[in-house]
C-alpha cells in the first residue's frame, strides 16, 4: 500500500513541474515576441545631444503615428546619446533616406518615444541598413528647467527677488482686464505686421548698400550744407534789401493782378486770334534754324569772299493771261530749306525754284518782234508804259 501511493504523488509533482516549465516558456516567448526577437529588423542608428529622462530600450519608433520599429539600446557616444533602433522590414519602403528624427513624450511625465519625421522634400532613395540619422531634436525637460531655475536663483538675492515679485504682484493686481485687452491689441498688431516681415527683411538686406551710398555722398552733403550756411548768412546780412524786394514783389503782384483782371477778355481774344498764326509758325518751325543759318552764311560770304556781279539784260516776265494765269496761293510743300544752307563752293550754282503762283517760268520766255512789243518783252508791263509815255512826249514836242 505504501509503494502504490507514492507513484501518483510523484506523477503529480512531475506534471506540476512540466506545467510551470511550459508556462515559463510561454511567458519568455511572449516577451521575446514583444521585443521582436523572432522578427528580423533593419538596424539603424540615431544620434542625439541627449536621450533625456524616461527614454529606455524597447521604446517605440513611429512614423506618422504608426509604429515601425523599436529602440534596441541606448549608449553614450562621445558626449552624445547613441540610440540603436530596429525597423520593421515591411515598413522600410515608406521611409526616405533623408528622414529626420525627434525624441517626443506623450505627456510631461510619460515615457518618451522616437518619432521619424519625413522632410518637406523627401528623396527617392529609401532608408538602408546601418544608416545614421542626425541631428535629433530633444524637447526641454523638467529637470533642465529646474537646473536653469536653480542657477538663476543662486545668482539672485532672495530678499531682492521677493521685493521684485511683490512689486510685480502689486502692479498687476486688479489690472487683468487691461492686460487682456493689451494682449488682444498686441495680437491684432502682430497679425497685421506679420505680412510686412518679408519686405522688412528685404529692406534690412539693402540697408548696407543705402548706407554705403550715403557714406559716399556725405562729403557732397556736408559741402551743400556749408554752402547753405553761407547763403543763410547772406540773407541775414541783406535782410533789409530782401524785405524791400518782397514788398516790391508784392506790389508788382497786385498791379499784375489788376492788369490781368481788367484786360482778361482782351487777352483771351488776342490769344484766340493768334492761335492760327501760332499753329502755322509751329508747323513751319523746323524751317527756321535752316533759314537763319542760310542768312548768316550769306552774310559771312558777302564779308569774307570777293563778290563778283554779272549784269545782263534778260527778258521780262510775260504778262498774266486771263484766266489761265490768275495768281494762286498753293504753298503745300510744308517746312523745307530748299537746299540751304549752301556752302561757298555751291553758291555759284544757286538753285532756281518754281512756285505755284500762276506765273510762267522765266526760262520759257522767247524774244519775238511785234507781239507783244519788244519793250514789254525786255522790261515787262512797265516797259510798255514807259514807251507810251515817250511817244506822247515826242508828239507834243512836234
Amino acid at each position: 500500500m505504501t509503494v502504490l501511493s507514492a507513484h501518483p504523488r510523484r506523477r503529480r509533482q512531475l506534471l506540476g513541474a512540466i506545467s510551470l516549465a511550459v508556462f515559463a516558456v510561454i511567458v519568455i516567448g511572449v516577451i521575446m515576441a514583444y521585443n521582436q526577437v523572432f522578427t528580423p529588423g533593419v538596424p539603424a542608428t540615431v544620434l542625439a545631444a541627449r536621450a533625456g529622462l524616461l527614454m529606455s530600450p524597447g521604446a517605440d519608433v513611429t512614423l506618422d503615428g504608426v509604429t515601425v520599429g523599436r529602440v534596441t539600446s541606448i549608449t553614450p557616444d562621445g558626449g552624445q546619446a547613441r540610440l540603436d533602433i530596429s525597423i520593421d522590414p515591411g515598413q522600410i519602403g515608406y521611409i526616405p533616406a533623408n528622414v529626420q528624427a525627434a525624441i517626443l513624450a506623450p505627456s510631461v511625465f510619460g515615457p518618451k518615444y522616437l518619432n521619424l519625421v519625413v522632410p518637406a522634400h523627401p528623396v527617392a532613395q529609401r532608408m538602408r541598413a546601418g544608416q545614421v540619422i542626425e541631428p535629433t531634436q530633444v524637447p526641454t525637460e523638467i529637470d533642465t528647467v529646474f537646473a536653469s531655475l536653480v542657477s538663476v536663483l543662486d545668482s539672485v538675492h532672495p530678499a531682492k527677488l521677493s521685493a521684485t515679485l511683490g512689486a510685480i504682484s502689486t502692479a498687476l493686481q486688479g489690472r487683468g482686464t487691461e492686460i487682456g485687452n493689451f494682449i488682444v491689441q498686441l495680437n491684432a498688431y502682430l497679425r497685421e505686421f506679420n505680412p510686412s516681415l518679408p519686405a522688412a527683411g528685404t529692406d534690412f538686406a539693402t540697408a548696407p548698400q543705402v548706407a554705403n551710398t550715403y557714406t559716399a555722398a556725405a562729403p557732397d552733403l556736408v559741402k551743400t550744407l556749408d554752402n547753405l550756411r553761407v547763403t543763410s548768412g547772406t540773407l541775414v546780412s541783406q535782410q533789409a534789401q530782401f524785405d524791400a524786394f518782397l514788398v516790391d514783389l508784392s506790389g508788382f503782384s497786385g498791379n499784375a493782378q489788376s492788369f490781368l483782371a481788367s484786360n482778361e477778355k482782351g487777352l483771351v481774344g488776342t490769344l484766340a486770334t493768334l492761335a492760327p498764326t501760332s499753329a502755322l509758325l509751329a508747323e513751319y518751325s523746323p524751317e527756321f534754324p535752316c533759314l537763319f543759318a542760310s542768312v548768316n552764311q550769306i552774310n559771312k560770304i558777302s564779308i569774307t569772299d570777293n563778290i563778283f556781279l554779272n549784269t545782263a539784260i534778260i527778258p521780262g516776265s510775260d504778262p498774266y493771261k486771263y484766266p489761265s494765269q490768275l495768281p494762286v496761293v498753293a504753298a503745300s510743300s510744308g517746312p523745307s530749306c530748299y537746299g540751304g544752307p549752301l556752302t561757298p563752293a555751291a553758291a555759284a550754282s544757286w538753285p532756281q525754284l518754281s512756285f505755284a503762283d500762276g506765273t510762267s517760268s522765266a526760262t520759257g520766255n522767247n524774244l519775238t518782234l511785234g507781239n507783244p512789243p519788244l519793250a514789254v518783252q525786255l522790261f515787262g508791263s512797265s516797259g510798255a508804259t514807259a514807251a507810251k509815255n515817250a511817244a506822247k512826249s515826242a508828239g507834243k514836242g512836234k
